[in-house]
């Protein structure tokens, strides 16, 4: 049976549980040439096993003998098995593609999210025609690390090649200065974020001594009617886990939203802060059924990401932002580098799955952060997913909702 007859012909099984007993081998019988070190090679990563750097040099020795395709079938077998470390998937799928199996080399790395795992998909989804998505694996990788080595190559020349505009993003550091005028409502502290469209403030409500978190556009004068739908569309929307609007002024391009005492998931997963990302189901399905809510009243909100979810006092999640939803069958607009799924890079109308590809990618951030065995058990297969083939994506967040239950 060939690699990739070997693989598709399992592809569809479902992995075996992380709570069941590991599979330790799968020997090579005694006569085969090389039988000893394939047989230890596949014990990689258990106990009694080489270690991954001497697995990584027992792999390579191999290659250098006739005994290659035999140790690439059963390490391939094993990684059918039970989850192995990374780098030995990278280094598989390496051989594969050597020899000609750039599908069983697609299929061996499709849970793999480390940076050079993602830079290898991104190659292999080039290999195969589907720029959108080698284009939104390696904005992945971008995301993690800007710098990566030829990253921004691909990403430069995968939008080229799908006919978006090269532009340097303006750098808007600066371009908002909030001056008090007499009657402003607030006291400004501090400036807690900023990004493409505004700047946030924490500020004091003088009449109100209250919180609020002052978010302040850049243009209003263009940005207008995007503050006026952001504000109308969470006013729509209000209940638990969507972000409250206290006040607003289209005038001078301003609201006041909630506070969120705890700041944003994305501070959390950045300090690998695992008292507040674990469990994970305590915020996932909190933020699961917001954007059902969203999805119920018929809009996708197109920018589901660790900055958008704020983080309230008892730890609950409160989903932001909503000034590009849009009712689902629309135009979808420009979404944020990391997040948006290959399908709408390539171009689809507004679909509650992209929202659900944002949703697996926080999954994703939040288990790289915290590298925790029990919970990439418990919540791996949901975020790959979430992230992986549209059509097996999760339809909306009702089906995440469904599977977090």
């Amino acid at each position: 049976m060939g690699f990739w007859s070997f693989l598709r012909g399992t592809s569809s099984r479902e992995p075996p549980s992380h709570d069941a007993p590991r599979a330790t081998t799968s020997p090579a019988a005694p006569s085969t040439p090389h039988g000893d070190e394939i047989d230890r090679l596949v014990r990689v990563d258990l106990e009694g096993g080489p270690s991954v750097s001497d697995a990584l040099s027992l792999f390579a020795a191999l290659r250098k003998t006739p005994a290659e395709a035999h140790a690439v079938l059963e390490l391939a077998r094993t990684a059918r098995l039970r989850p192995l470390p990374e780098p030995i998937l990278l280094a598989l799928a390496t051989a594969l593609i050597d020899r000609g199996e750039p599908d069983a080399a697609a299929s061996i790395l499709r849970t793999a999210t480390s940076s050079p795992a993602l830079v290898l998909r991104a190659d292999l989804a080039e290999m195969r025609g589907d720029l959108p998505s080698a284009l939104s694996l390696i904005e992945r990788v971008l995301l993690r690390d800007f710098d990566h080595y030829g990253a921004r190559e691909r990403h430069h020349r995968y939008r080229s090649a799908l006919g978006y505009e090269i532009e340097p993003k303006n750098d808007v550091r600066g371009a908002t200065v909030v001056t008090r005028e007499p009657d402003a409502p607030f006291d400004l502290l501090r400036e807690v974020g900023r990004g493409g469209a505004a700047a946030v403030y924490e500020a004091v409500d003088r009449e109100l001594g209250r919180h609020v978190a002052l978010k302040v556009y850049h243009r209003p004068e263009r940005d207008r009617a995007q503050l006026a739908h952001e504000a109308k569309t969470a006013v729509m929307l209000a209940g638990r886990g969507i972000v409250r609007v206290f006040d607003v002024d289209p005038d001078h391009g301003w609201l006041a939203l909630e506070w969120a005492a705890m700041g944003a998931l994305r501070e959390h997963i950045r300090s690998r802060n695992a008292g507040l990302l674990l469990p994970i189901d305590r915020w996932a399905l909190p933020l699961a059924l917001a954007l059902a809510r969203v999805h119920d009243a018929g809009l996708v909100h197109h920018d589901v990401k660790p900055a958008n979810v704020l983080v309230a006092r008892d730890g609950s999640p409160i989903l932001s932002d909503f000034g590009t939803a849009a009712r689902v069958g629309q135009p979808s607009p420009p979404g944020s580098l990391g997040y948006m799924s290959p399908e709408r890079l390539a171009g689809r109308a507004s679909d509650p799955r992209d929202d659900v590809y944002g949703f697996g990618r926080i999954l994703e951030d939040v288990l790289h952060a915290i590298d925790d065995t029990h919970a990439i058990a418990q919540f791996g297969a949901l975020a790959t997913a979430c992230t992986g083939p549209d059509e097996a994506r999760p339809a909306s967040a009702h089906d995440l909702v469904t599977r977090l239950r």
